[in-house]
């Protein structure tokens, strides 16, 4: 009788209603979207999702240092304040170390001068430039004093020649501008001094200071002078300088690429140990029971054969309901 009443109610517990298969099918797509295997992909997503962005924003602000410590600056101008009354006028600047070696640069006097008849007498000047470093110090008096010559260079200079009567058209023309000084009388000379000339390594080697003279028969009127440096980019910083968004692409996707490999290689050989070490716990865990199950199998039997065999029984199938029950829980 004891055995029938315990397979009854078994069956009766074996035997789900319909209600319950209906809301167990409803709620098993909601299982496996919260499911730990899908929280840890959720989890992986944001994750890679953050990286990437991440790595975006080093990879620009990577090149845009990289941009401002290979490309040099572009254009170095220098007023130059000469000084008259001592030979012929001259004038010393100290320089600031923008310079870089091994980057040919083009050299240029600029001198602005009024077209006055006795600057026109004085015809052909010559322009000499003397780029210096200086033994110790960057001062304008150790400039001046111990002057310690890179390069030099000699050019000749002469204002533009113009007829009586083109020049009484031209001023004729410009008289309003005159008038109302937007313009002055004055023409500017653009003399090349230097081309394509670079400077050896080392700090000695780059000039920290200028002096510069010219030299004429006569007495000149000037207005002003500027000596200009403009660096003459070739090869990579060529490409850099004069296709900035197309490098900045470039080089910033290279980038981005090297950082998101080695990331995403760090993250496969993480994630695979991780599983490893899961794996192996859920292996120790099925064969502990294994060992439960056989120690149960070998108890020894103190009742009568029909007991024991019934208990027995019902001790197997409620290891075997807890197993499934505890694989669905994980699942």
């Amino acid at each position: 009788m004891a055995d029938s009443e315990y397979t009854d109610d078994e069956m009766d517990y074996e035997s789900p209603s319909s209600q319950a298969v209906v809301f167990d099918a409803f709620l098993a797509p909601f299982r496996a979207l919260f499911s730990r295997t899908a929280l840890r992909i959720y989890l992986n997503i944001v994750l890679f999702i953050g990286a990437t962005v991440f790595l975006l924003g080093v990879s620009g602000l990577a090149y845009a240092i990289f941009y401002f410590r290979f490309i040099p600056t572009v254009g170095i101008d220098q007023q130059v304040h000469l000084q008259f009354g001592d030979g012929h006028p001259w004038g010393t600047v100290s320089l600031d170390p923008d310079f870089v070696h091994s980057q040919p640069y083009d050299v240029a006097v600029v001198l602005e001068l009024p077209p006055t008849p006795s600057n026109h007498d004085v015809g052909n000047f010559m322009v000499d430039l003397t780029l210096l470093a200086p033994p110790s110090g960057t001062g304008l008096a150790a400039v001046s004093n111990k002057p310690n010559p890179i390069h030099h260079s000699r050019r000749p200079a002469i204002l533009t020649y113009t007829s009586p009567l083109v020049d009484v058209a031209r001023r004729v023309l410009r008289l309003p501008l005159y008038m109302v000084g937007w313009r002055r009388e004055a023409q500017t000379l653009e003399v090349p001094m230097m081309e394509k000339i670079e400077f050896a390594r080392g700090a000695r080697n780059l000039p920290e200071g200028l002096r510069l003279e010219l030299h004429s028969d006569g007495k000149m009127q000037i207005y002003s002078v500027q000596v200009e440096f403009r660096a003459r980019f070739t090869g990579m910083r060529w490409f850099m300088y004069r296709w900035k968004i197309t490098s900045f692409v470039i080089f910033s996707s290279m980038f981005w690429t090297i950082s998101m490999s080695s990331a995403s290689l760090t993250w496969f050989i993480g994630d695979t140990e991780t599983e490893d070490g899961s794996t192996s716990s859920e292996v120790a865990k099925v064969k502990d029971e294994e060992v439960d199950s056989k120690l149960l199998q070998s108890y020894p039997e103190t009742h009568d054969s029909g007991v024991g065999s019934g208990m027995e029984s019902a001790e197997d199938r409620g290891i075997q309901k807890r197993r499934m029950h505890s694989l669905e829980e994980e699942q």
